[in-house]
This record gives structure tokens, sequence and C-alpha cells, in this order.
């Protein structure tokens, strides 16, 4: 150990530069290396792996070279290198618990030697040492041999305190060595410090004692142990003293507990205590180390209040509904769920921004709770959906006057900022245990019925009934279907061309997915995109479609098909995994292409659904891959959607082109669009154009591509080379190739 001693060696890790040879000072002051370290730092370690129920507990300092366990349980060795040293992202972690549940299963240390057999060490959690004046002296760890998901809040407090007296008794230890005898620690520790001796007078009250309870040490010593203990539990603590008096066995003594104490002003609060207990030349003593912990309940009750209401309106979230609705059903037997969904409350948050749509959804909460009425409770599940729950035999009589009761609170406007804002809403009403017998299928027959009310026009409620339930069956088993689809290889892409209105080029075709169903053949996209949508398999399809819409633009090419680009329609499943960039990039670097040969193409709905989420977007955009707005116009995605956006292309919207040469309406929308989209130096793109007036006007217009049965419906990737490859002269593809 002659490296704890050593200025030239210890701690020369770059994260002991801040504290320089004041550190190495620190250190040697406790003097390792001379006397004999107390017994304190073992027990420490036995306590520690008896209290978190683990084979192996150690109390360390580090040298340079190496890693000095002054306290050990479970471990053999003195010390190990530094290199070889689970503590060491400890000590860089700073003051925070440093956990690895499996260490097997991470990167950093699943080669490790320890690791590895024979070691087969698999779970570790450390935390610091740190002296009077916040400087890490060394750390405080637990081994096991069995992965621990499962550390909880309680055991890395429990850590942190066994590392605060471990570093107490390495300050009391360096002040013995100096003549103080361990007083300043107990004098300046923000721990209260107590004793008592057998008759449960108090001995010792420190300045903290003082602080935390607020009798002065003068009055509180000679007292007996009741002034801090509250009445109603006076007689059981009485008794207790008086059967350790007697030799019974201190089955408190080494543990922390947590009590209610008596505070001087008569007010209760709660403490953490650990006791201890011996026999001494006086007789039987006793003392306690107090911390008052009532800031800390406090902090865990707003957590768990935060972890079943909404912090916006402050009524129950999904998971407290749902945990209602289970008490409710275990309790009863019974229960009815009303399923609400507000209409068009999107285009609040874009006309007038998300500050208005959280107090307009804030005075929502207000009038609902208003109209309902009775035994109920009132939650918001979602961005814009509510659910209500009616406890115990209220039937659907009940349900549906709760359900014209809301309608009607919601036919007057919300007044927010100066602005009358008025939403509908729709609601699906389930009861149990008629329609389910469970939380999980109440809520889903309720959304079943919502949503039926929603596709009958909205702003009415619904009741479940076996129809949804068949619908639900069905889906289900398509969706099983779904899952199957890409190990059987149903999936296909056709390819639909996109061209240059100006000159007839082909500039770009579209990848479009199909489904041929082994039994239903080949089926549309309406028939499977809404389910796929919300199938698990989203992001494994969206990604296939990645790399085969890669791998056809190169063979095209190779095969002397002269084109710009391939567009391919992203998932919003592909949005939420936050790996999109390195899937693009990978298949582009794959199949020998560079960024530009690549379009993405994204709807209103996934931009204004995920705008937290599409920094991905951002930097493939800036990497040269273009990003297309699709259907832009039929939703709700505002001009400073446009403007805030990683765009390279906005695509009008078929139902503008249909009439377009003879509504003047849908050709003013179309010129506006036009307009803005070349003022952001994006490129305009139609989609729908069938007939060539359609194509004239949109000329006239300054859009810039088009895209429809005109110019090609969709179709295989070869009949895309037959069809293009050959054109020997400049002319309109639709008068080469009439469909």
């Amino acid at each position: 150990m002659n490296s704890l001693t050593s200025k030239a060696t210890l701690f020369a890790l770059p994260t002991d530069q801040p504290y320089g040879l004041d550190r190495l000072d620190r250190l040697a002051s406790y003097d390792l290396n001379g006397t004999a370290i107390e017994p304190v730092f073992d027990q420490l370690a036995a306590l520690g792996a008896q209290l978190l129920a683990v084979p192996v507990c150690m109390v360390s300092v580090f040298g340079h070279d190496e890693q000095v366990f002054i306290g050990r349980f479970g471990m053999a060795a003195r010390n190990i290198p530094r290199t070889l040293s689970f503590c060491n992202d400890t000590l860089r972690g700073g003051n925070a618990v440093h956990v690895v549940p499996d260490l097997s299963a991470d990167d950093r240390y699943r080669m490790h030697p320890f690791v590895q057999p024979p070691g087969n060490t698999r779970f570790y959690a450390g935390t610091l040492l740190l002296d009077r004046d916040g400087m890490p002296v060394g750390s405080f760890c637990i081994l096991d041999h069995t992965p621990r998901a499962d550390f909880s809040d309680d055991a890395r407090a429990l850590l942190v305190r066994l590392a605060a007296i471990a570093a107490g008794a390495l300050d009391a230890r360096r002040n013995r060595l100096t003549g103080a005898a361990g007083q300043r620690f107990v004098e300046t520790t923000t721990m209260a410090v107590i004793t008592a001796d057998h008759n449960g007078r108090i001995t010792f009250w420190n300045a903290a004692a003082e602080a935390i309870f607020g009798h002065p040490a003068h009055e509180a010593i000679g007292r007996n142990l009741m002034l801090i203990v509250p009445e109603r539990f006076r007689d059981a603590h009485q008794v207790g003293l008086a059967r350790l008096v007697r030799g019974g066995v201190p089955t408190l003594a080494g543990k922390t507990v947590e009590v209610q104490a008596l505070h001087r002003d008569d007010r209760e609060f709660p403490i953490e205590m650990t006791l201890s207990y011996w026999n001494g030349p006086s007789g039987q003593g006793f003392g306690a180390h107090i911390l008052d912990i009532s800031a800390r309940r406090a902090r865990e009750a707003r957590l768990q209040h935060l972890a079943h209401h909404d912090e916006l309106t402050g009524l129950l979230n999904r998971r407290g509904f749902m945990e209602c609705v289970e008490r409710c059903l275990a309790d009863q037997g019974r229960a009815t769920v009303l399923a609400l969904d507000l209409d068009m409350f999107k285009a609040v948050n874009d006309a007038f921004g998300h500050a208005v749509g959280d107090a307009f959804l804030q005075a929502l909460s207000v009038r609902l709770t208003t109209a309902i009425t009775g035994d109920a409770s009132l939650g918001r599940i979602g961005g814009d959906e509510f659910a209500v729950l009616l406890t115990g035999d209220t039937g659907l009589v009940r349900a549906t006057d709760v359900a014209r009761a809301i309608l009607r609170a919601l036919r007057d406007p919300i007044i927010i900022a100066q602005h009358d804002l008025q939403v509908g809403v729709s609601i699906g009403i389930a009861v149990a245990p008629i329609h389910a017998t469970d939380a999980d299928e109440l809520m889903i027959r309720a959304d079943l019925a919502l949503f039926r009310a929603k596709h009958e026009g909205g702003r009415a409620y619904r009741i479940f009934d076996s129809g949804m339930g068949a619908d639900l069956a069905a889906n289900r088993a398509f969706k099983m279907e779904i899952g199957r689809a890409m190990a059987n290889g149903e999936w296909e892409l056709l390819y639909q061309p996109q061209v240059a209105l100006h000159s007839g080029r082909l500039v770009g075709t579209e990848a479009l997915l199909r489904w041929r169903h082994p039994k239903r053949g080949m089926l549309p996209p309406a028939a499977f995109l809404p389910l796929l949508e919300t199938h698990a398999a989203a992001f494994e399809v969206g990604c296939w479609v990645i790399d085969q819409a890669c791998a056809r633009i190169r063979d095209w090419r190779a095969a002397g098909l002269s084109i710009d680009r391939i567009s391919v329609n992203l998932f919003a499943a592909q949005i939420r995994a936050g790996n999109l960039e390195d899937i693009v990039l990978s298949a582009l670097e794959r199949h020998g292409l560079q960024p530009t040969d690549l379009e993405l193409e994204i709807t209103e709905t996934i931009a204004l659904r995920h705008d937290g989420e599409l920094e991905p977007l951002r930097a493939l955009h800036a990497a040269g891959v273009a990003i297309a707005f699709d259907d832009f116009g039929t939703g709700f995605a505002s001009l400073a959607t446009l403007k805030n956006f990683p765009l390279s292309r906005l695509k009008i919207d078929r139902s503008f082109v249909t009439d377009i040469v003879t509504d003047p309406h849908s050709a003013a929308i179309v010129e506006g669009v036009i307009a803005i989209g070349h003022r952001l130096d994006l490129t305009v793109i139609a989609e729908g154009i069938e007939t060539g007036p359609q194509e004239r006007v949109l000329l006239s217009l300054g859009c810039d591509e088009g895209q429809g049965y005109l110019y090609g419906r969709p179709m295989t990737g070869a009949d895309i080379l037959a069809r293009f490859a050959a054109r020997t002269r400049p002319a309109l593809i639709h008068t080469l190739f009439p469909i």
C-alpha cells in the first residue's frame, strides 16, 4: 500500500485534476499505512452485505495503481489493480450511485476477468466516500453473482447512508490522529447523534439534534428519551427498553428504521434512525444516528402523485385511471367506462400554439369535472383523450345520462386568451361485467365504441355492441397475419412514375407497398395500412421498404435507366425508434448510393405528433436526403410547420387536383401552395394528375413535377424499366406511352 502515501502516484486519473494535491494531502492524513485500520470498516462492509443481501461488500480508497480495501466482506484480496476496478466509473460519475444491473450484458464490462468465469460477477453498485468538504476519498460498493434489475431507490439511499458513515469514520480516524478523537465529527455532522443510559436518560445530544428536534442540549441531556417519542408509541418503547435491560436481544441494533418523532413544538415528523447498543463501564448504553426525512417524504409523495396524475390538468393519468378501474372491478365486480376523444383539438394547437392548447385542456378539465356528478373518476389518459369511471351498479342509464351531460357541457365555447375555442367530443361506453370482466378489455371495448362514434361523424356517444366485438376479433386475426407476412415474403413494392412537368422527363418514382395475401390476393393500401401503422411489424416493414427501394434504383441505373431519385413513405414507428439516420445511411452505403438518390415522404400527422422526435430527419436532410411533405393541405399543418420542418419537396394532395380545371377555389389553393413552396425553396409536386387539362393548369401555375395515372399507374420495377429506359426523344411521357 505504498502508493497511498506517494503524492507523485496518487489519484492520477483525469477525474482527480480539479482537486490536485489537496486530495493527496487529505488521503495521506488518514495514515492508512501507519496505524492499524479500525475494525469498523469491516463491520460496515458486513452490515452492507447483510442489509443489501449481497455476498460481497467493500470499503475502499484509491491509489494511483491500485484500489485498496480498508473494509471487506466476502472478498479475500486486500487490493486490486485500478485497471480492474469497477469503482473507477463510480469515481468518474461524481456523486451519483453507479449501478450496473448485469455486468455480463454491458459492453463495458462483459469481457472483464471478474465477470468471466471463474469470477462470474454479475451485479455492481457503488457510491463515493465524500469527506466533510465534499471531496471524494474512496468508494463503498457491493457485488453479486446474480443480475439485479430491481435495485430500488431505497437500496440506493441505504448505500449512500453506509458510504456517509464510512466517510465519517475516516474523518473520525483523522480527527483522532490529530487529537480530536472524533468529537469534531459528531459536532459538525448534519445527523443527530444521541446517546442514553440504561434508564433511557439522554447522555449526549449534538448540535444537529438541537436543530432537528428543537431542544437545546442543556434542556435535553438528563431527560428521558420519551422527549422525542410521540405519546402513542411510548408504551411500546418502554416495553422494548425494559426487555433490553433484562438481557434481551437488541433486534434493531445496526439496522436503519423509519419512525415518527416528536418536535419541541409538538408536531410529529418522520425520521430515519440507526440504533446501536453496548455494555460499558457504566452499564448498558444506547445510541442513535438520526436524519430528518421530512423533505424526502414530501418528494416521495410528490413523485407518487405524479406517477398517477396528469401534471397539466391534475386529473388521473392513464396509469392512475386504470388502477382505479382495476380496484373497482376487484371490489365490486362492476364498472362503467366512458372513453372520450376530442374532435379537432389539434386544430386549436396548430392555430394558436401549445400554450393556448394547454390552457384549453385545463379549462376543459374543469368543465368536465363540473358536468360529471356523483361517484365518478375522471382521467386524462392521452393528449386529447379523457376517460370517466362510474363505479358500482350504475348501468347504461346513468352512463348515457353522463354522456349527454358531457356533450351539453361542450356545446358552449371555452374562452382562452380572448379566443372563443370550441371542440366536439366523441364518447364510447362499455360496462363490466356485460362487455368485459377485466380493466384492459373494458377499455378496449370502450375505445371500439368511441371509434364507431368518430366514424359516424363525432359529437355523439355509442355503446359497445357485439358487432364491434366481431370487428375486434377480425382485426386481431388480421394483425396476426400481418405479423407473419414478412417471414412469408408477402410484401411487394410497386412504383409510380414522377415526371418534370416542363419536359416530361422521368425524375423519380414513389415506392408503394402492397400485400400479396395468400388467400385474399393483392390487397390495396387501404385494406392493411391503418392496421400496419399500429402493428409492431411496422418498423421492420418500413426498414425493408427502404432497403428494397435502394436496391431497385441501383438496378435500374445499372440497366441504363436515367432517374434522379426514389421515394419511400415512412411509418410513425420508424420516427419513434430514433435510429432512422443509421438505417437510411446504412442502406445507401450497402447499395452504393448517394443521399440525394433517396427521398423520404412523411405525412402531416407524423410531423405534428412526433415533432420532438424529428432530429434523425433533420440530420438526414442535412446529409442530402430529400424530405417530402405528403398530402399537404389535407391536415392541420400550419405555415410554421413548413418553416421549422426540414423539407425538400411539397406534395399537393390529389383532392385539390381532381377539380382544379373546374373549381376556382381548388385552383387558388394549389396556386397558393405552389407560391409558398417556391418562396421556401421547395420543389412542388402534384399527385393525382389524370388528364392533359389538369397538367396544363398545373404547368401554368408553376408546379414543378407531377404524379398520377396520366404518367403511369403503380407498376413493377421491370415495367418501369421497360417503359422508360428506351426513351429516345424529349416528349411528354404520356404521349409516348398512353394508358
